[in-house]
């Protein structure tokens, strides 16, 4: 007991110590002087910017097209035979007139042979007409004159009768006589005008065959199928030893000279596209394949239909370098160069805010400006794009026009993830045009 109460008296004096130390400390920190805020300073946003020059320019819009051949060809078999050997192979190139297929000819062989033989016989058979013909002209005046006398024998008879010096007999016989002659001669005369007749017959009977024969050669010939065109194989279905039947496919191929582009065209440039073509306006473009080739294409028509559920209406490209190698089917990326608009500004991408609005620069702050969008280029420059050598594959440039910017305003080219009007910003430097 009495060791605490010692312990109590030693720590009572460093603990009053203590405690004015703290409070001394305290106080004096509620009793310095306030040092006024700091005044803050507004925020400026360094931007890059290029001038506004409103001009012509060539509006280009990316398409994505396949590649066709306006020609396409599915030989097919005309004859029921079989099928002896195959001359091609698919993918492989071929000239017109070149043999692909053989078929076994040899029933169109004997049909050939029985329609010439039949084609014989009919001008055998006119032949034999004509010579009766004037057989029956000759024949026709004997019996003629056979005629005659026996007219004469009834008169003679007839008269001799009168004078009591011929039975009624002999009248009679004369009379049988001159009614078989008239028979005779009325039946040489139907036959001789029933010659045109027969002969027409006959005359038509050998057209039909001399058709006839000329299917049957054609079937000789088809036994051999040829290519049409120049071009290239896409698809052999048949096969040495096959049976094939009329109208079933052997071949297929397409025209290497026909060689097109189909491309959708989108709704939205559907109206200056037609007033272009209407107009005789050559739409141009530039395309590039997988293999990154390069192709120079112009829009020649618009197909006929719409397709139901899509956006727009193809339009069909013709190659200007029809020598590219180049497969149907193979999906390329073209763009299409537009008749040109006046009083357009092409700026950046990063130009745009939105879908239609842009931001200048005045008295060191973002004024905004809404804008037409009138489509996309391949620079900025106001030549013809798809003859600049120089322009970009892909369009980075838009094409915009808005009747409150003045030629020679600063437009901002830099995306501020918080522009708004009023904002204060400082030009870095301008885009070089």
């Amino acid at each position: 007991m009495q060791s605490g109460r010692s312990v109590l008296k030693k720590t009572a004096p460093l603990l009053v110590i203590l405690g004015l130390a703290i409070g001394g400390a305290i106080l004096l920190v509620a009793t310095k002087p306030q040092a006024p805020p700091p005044e803050s300073e507004e925020k400026v946003w360094v931007v890059t910017t290029q001038s506004a020059e409103p001009a012509r320019h060539f509006p280009v819009v990316t398409l994505y097209g396949r590649i066709e051949s306006a020609r396409a060809s599915r030989l097919t078999s005309s004859l029921s035979t079989e099928v002896m050997e195959i001359l091609c192979e698919e993918g492989e190139r071929v000239s017109k007139g070149q043999p692909l297929v053989r078929l076994d000819e040899r029933d169109a062989q004997l049909r050939l042979k029985q329609r010439d033989a039949e084609l014989a016989e009919i001008r055998a058979l006119i032949a034999s007409e004509k010579h009766r013909y004037d057989s029956d002209l000759r024949i026709l005046e004997s019996e003629r004159r056979l005629q005659d006398l026996a007219q004469q024998e009834v008169a003679r008879a007839q008269r001799l009768k009168a004078g009591k010096l011929a039975a009624q007999a002999r009248i009679d016989e004369a009379q049988q006589v001159k009614l078989r002659q008239d028979i005779a001669v009325a039946q040489r005369q139907l036959a001789v005008r029933d010659h045109e007749a027969r002969l027409a017959r006959l005359q038509a009977q050998l057209k039909k065959a001399e058709s006839l024969l000329a299917v049957a050669r054609l079937d000789v010939e088809r036994s051999l199928l040829r290519a049409p065109f120049d071009g290239r194989i896409t698809r052999i279905p048949a096969s040495p030893g096959n049976r094939t039947r009329p109208g079933e496919v052997l071949v297929e191929l397409y025209a290497l000279d026909a060689l097109q582009v189909r491309a959708q065209v989108p709704n939205a440039k559907l109206a200056s596209v037609e007033t272009a073509l209407n107009g005789g306006h050559a739409l141009i473009a530039r395309a590039q394949t997988g293999t990154r080739q390069r192709l120079d294409l112009q829009l020649t028509h618009l197909a006929g239909d719409i397709k139901p559920g899509r956006g727009g209406r193809d339009g069909l490209f013709e190659l200007k370098n029809p020598g590219a190698e180049l497969a149907i089917g193979d999906i390329v990326s073209l763009q299409l160069q537009l008749p040109a608009v006046e009083d357009s500004l092409a700026l950046p991408r990063e130009a745009l805010y939105g879908n239609d609005r842009i931001y200048t620069i005045h008295d060191g702050r973002l004024k905004g400006h809404r804008v037409e969008r009138l489509g996309e280029t391949l620079d900025n420059s106001t030549a013809p794009p798809l003859e600049n050598a120089q322009a970009s594959e892909t369009a980075n440039w838009l094409l915009v026009r808005s009747a409150s910017i003045a030629p020679g305003d600063l437009v901002v080219t830099t995306q501020l993830p918080n522009a708004v009007e009023g904002l204060k910003v400082r030009a870095r430097r301008a885009a070089t045009p």
